[in-house]
C-alpha cells in the first residue's frame, strides 16, 4: 500500500502545475523542501474519496493588494489591524502566545520591525493568507485546524493569526512574513497553494471534519469559479471591465445565434481523459489489496468525471437565455391560439 500512495500522492499533488524544475535542473517542489514537514502518505487517495463522497472542499487563498498601502511595514501594520478588526480580537504568535489589544499589537509589531522590514517597500514584506470552510463547519476545528497548519507550514517564519466569525464560514487570518529565519523569502505559486490546502485538509481531519482538497480538473469541473473581488464587484452593480466584455460578447454571439466556442476543448478532454485513466489504474490496484470499498468510491468519482460536461461559462448563460426566449415564444403563441 506505501508504494501505491507514493505513487498517488506524487501524480495527486503535481498533475497539470508548471515544471517543479528550475531552469538549472534543481528541484524546487515544496514538497522536497526540507523546512517543511512532508505531508501524510496516502493523502491523495484521503482526498479523492472525500471528493467522491462529496465532502466539502477547503479553501486556502492568498488575497491579493496591489495598493502602496500594501507594503512595507505600513502595509503589515494595516493588514493586522484589519484581521485584529484595530485591536478588538485576540491575536495568537507562532509560539502560542495570546496577543491582546492595541497596545500589545504595537509592541509585537515593533519588534517585528527590528527584523530589517523597512518602513516603506516596495515588495510586500508579509502575507495575509485565508483559511476558510463552508457554513455550519465547528469553528474550534477550523482554529485548531488552522494553528496546526501554520505550525508546520510557516515552522520558520514569524506570524500572526486570528479567526473571524462575523461571516457565516468560518475562517481564519495568518499574517505571516514573507522571509523565514534564515533570510530565505517565500514565493509561493499555483501549485504550493494547492499543496498548502491539502496541509490545511489534513488538519481538519484530525480534528474529525469531512473535508476535501482537490483541483476542478480532479472533479471533472471545467469552469472556473468567479474570483471573489469580481463578484463582489458585480453584485454592488459595478462590474468589472471584463464583465463589460463578458456582456457585449455575449450580446454579439445572440445576436448571430452562434453558440460561443470552448476555447480549450482539445487540452480540456485530453486532461480528463488523463484523470480518468489514472482512476481506474488506482481503483484496479486497491481492489487487487483487498480494500474494494475504496476501489468502488474511486471507480464511482471516474464515472463522474467522464459523464461531466464541457460547457463554459459564456456557453452556459447562452443556453440560458436561449431557452428562456423559446419558452417565452411557445408561451405567446399558446396565448394566442
Amino acid at each position: 500500500m506505501s508504494d501505491l500512495n507514493k505513487r498517488v500522492d506524487d501524480w495527486f499533488l503535481g498533475y497539470k502545475t508548471r515544471s517543479v524544475k528550475s531552469k538549472s535542473g534543481a528541484d524546487i517542489s515544496p514538497r522536497n523542501h526540507s523546512k517543511v514537514k512532508p505531508l501524510k502518505s496516502g493523502s491523495g487517495i484521503a482526498n479523492l474519496k472525500a471528493a467522491a463522497l462529496k465532502h466539502p472542499e477547503v479553501m486556502v487563498k492568498v488575497p491579493t493588494r496591489k495598493s502602496a498601502n500594501s507594503k512595507g511595514m505600513k502595509g503589515i501594520r494595516s493588514h493586522v489591524d484589519y484581521i485584529s478588526r484595530n485591536g478588538q480580537l485576540e491575536l495568537e504568535d507562532r509560539d502560542g502566545n495570546i496577543i491582546k489589544g492595541k497596545s500589545e499589537i504595537n509592541q509585537h509589531l515593533a519588534d517585528w520591525k527590528k527584523l530589517n522590514i523597512p518602513e516603506k517597500s516596495k515588495h510586500r514584506e508579509a502575507l495575509n493568507v485565508v483559511l476558510s470552510m463552508p457554513a455550519g463547519t465547528d469553528p474550534v476545528a477550523v482554529k485548531n485546524a488552522a494553528r496546526a497548519f501554520a505550525q508546520e507550514q510557516f515552522e520558520h517564519h514569524e506570524y500572526l493569526f486570528t479567526q473571524h466569525l462575523d461571516q457565516q464560514h468560518p475562517h481564519v487570518h495568518i499574517c505571516v512574513l514573507m522571509r523565514d529565519e534564515f533570510g530565505k523569502r517565500m514565493n509561493p505559486r499555483k501549485n504550493d497553494l494547492f499543496e498548502w490546502r491539502v496541509r490545511f485538509a489534513e488538519k481538519l481531519r484530525d480534528e474529525g471534519v469531512q473535508c476535501a482538497a482537490t483541483r476542478r480538473q480532479h472533479r471533472g469541473r471545467t469552469q472556473k469559479p468567479e474570483e471573489s473581488r469580481l463578484r463582489r464587484m458585480r453584485l454592488r452593480g459595478s462590474p468589472a471591465n471584463i464583465h463589460k466584455i463578458e456582456a457585449l460578447a455575449l450580446v454579439e454571439a445572440l445576436k448571430n445565434n452562434d453558440r460561443p466556442k470552448h476555447p480549450f476543448i482539445k487540452e480540456t478532454m485530453q486532461t480528463r481523459d488523463i484523470i480518468v485513466e489514472n482512476y481506474g489504474l488506482i481503483a484496479r490496484e486497491l481492489y487487487k489489496m483487498g480494500n474494494k470499498e475504496e476501489a468502488r468510491i474511486i471507480s464511482k468519482l471516474a464515472k463522474e468525471v467522464s459523464q461531466a460536461n464541457f460547457t463554459t461559462q459564456p456557453q452556459q448563460r447562452f443556453d440560458e437565455i436561449k431557452n428562456k426566449t423559446i419558452d417565452l415564444n411557445k408561451s405567446e403563441n399558446m396565448e394566442r391560439s
